[in-house]
């Protein structure tokens, strides 16, 4: 038998690079760079702004919201040296022959916590100690700008005092509170009896800005620095005040308290 031979054939292959199409591209980072840093710079620019807001916010939620960071609904007022205020010829609710107490408020028409406690504190202080002759309750003008709409109320509630006295300032007083413009202010000095023409000259002139000024000064020094502010104190012969200050709007309690103390 004859023997095959095996043979292994070696193929080989021969690669030829393919050709290619495509073309080269260029890109030029400089073309990027200026639209980069301007997105870039934004981007920073909007960070700083929130950053601020939010510590803007954070101080406002933790005690500057509206006018006096020392409102508490809670506590007591820290008790400070007595000061001494007088009732002048200022607006006051209560029989000054009686009382041997007084409450002295220096506030601001557009407060939001002024409005607070004349809707919710004040009520109860008139029930409780006005109307029963036990203390008298003066209103001090204590707007926190020298214009605006706040000032203005302060002006007009002046006029309204000298036309009507001292209880329709009162009942004017409350209802004024938190106003949203000056038209709405007119209308409730004449919804208490005021005469528009009347009116008109008194808040056109200022008449009694003077006074007002003397209402911020004597609270400036009994240390009155935001609203609402009050003196709760004895009331002696010659129309003085003197008790400590009660720096925000505190709840009926405090000033229950207060009062009772000095009733003794």
């Amino acid at each position: 038998m004859a023997k095959v031979k095996k043979t292994t054939a070696k193929a080989s292959k021969k690669v030829t690079p393919a050709k290619s199409n495509a073309k080269e591209i260029t890109i030029n980072l400089d073309t990027f760079a200026t639209p980069i840093a301007i997105v870039v710079a934004g981007i920073i620019i909007a960070l700083m702004i929130f950053i601020t807001n939010r510590a803007n916010s954070n101080t406002v939620e933790k005690g500057s919201k509206g006018a006096n960071p020392t409102v508490d609904n809670s506590a007591e007022p820290p008790k400070g040296e007595d000061v001494t205020v007088t009732v002048g010829d200022d607006p006051y609710v209560g029989d000054k022959s009686k009382a041997k107490v007084a409450i002295v408020e220096f506030s601001d028409y557009q407060c939001g916590y002024c409005k607070r406690h004349s809707d919710e504190t004040f009520p109860d202080i008139k029930k409780n100690y006005i109307d029963t002759g036990k203390i008298i309750y003066v209103f001090k003008e204590f707007p926190l700008g020298d214009s605006g709409l706040g000032y203005d109320t302060a002006i007009a509630g002046t006029c309204v005092f000298e036309q009507l006295g001292r209880e329709k300032f009162a009942e004017f007083h409350s209802s004024a509170m938190g106003l949203a413009s000056a038209a709405e202010v007119r209308a409730k000095a004449i919804s208490v009896g005021a005469d528009g023409g009347k009116f008109d000259s008194c808040v056109s002139a200022q008449k009694f800005k003077d006074e007002i000024a003397g209402d911020k000064a004597e609270g400036s020094k009994a240390g009155i620095s935001g609203t609402p502010g009050f003196v709760v104190g004895k009331l002696d012969k010659d129309g003085n005040i003197t008790g400590p200050l009660v720096a925000g709007a505190y709840p009926y309690e405090t000033f229950q308290s207060a009062i009772e103390e000095l009733l003794k």
